[in-house]
């Protein structure tokens, strides 16, 4: 597991993706660390620096990771990245999208499923 250099607190993967030291792709190898892990009580969703209506989201539509990610980089609540993204943002929100349809199909989700 990633430890910053000057505390003794592990450092997640989300802060680890805002600093440029892991890609949204890495997930998976975090996820795993968390299995194999001997913490006690650390939940998944904490160990990776998401809350749980995150992680929630985060399992049934993977895709929607760049998009939580991007949300953490802002400090904009999931229920506002609609809003965020027509402030002229759009472009951070699916920075790391395939391409804009993929950014399409995610916002269309999220709308759909009443999360913004």
């Amino acid at each position: 597991m990633f430890k910053p250099a000057s505390s003794s607190k592990s450092t997640t993967f989300v802060d680890l993706c805002l600093n440029g030291d892991v890609d949204i792709i890495d997930i998976d190898d975090f996820i795993d660390e968390w299995h194999d892990s001997a913490e006690d009580g650390i939940a998944l969703h904490d160990y990776l620096g998401l809350s749980e209506g995150e992680y929630a989201l985060y399992v049934e539509k993977p895709t929607s990771l760049p998009y939580l990610i991007s949300a953490h980089r802002f400090n904009v609540p999931l229920n506002e990245l609609e809003i965020f993204a027509a402030d002229g943002y759009g472009y951070a929100l699916a920075a790391r999208a395939k391409d804009a349809s993929e950014a399409q199909k995610v916002m269309d989700w999220l709308r759909k499923t009443g999360r913004i």
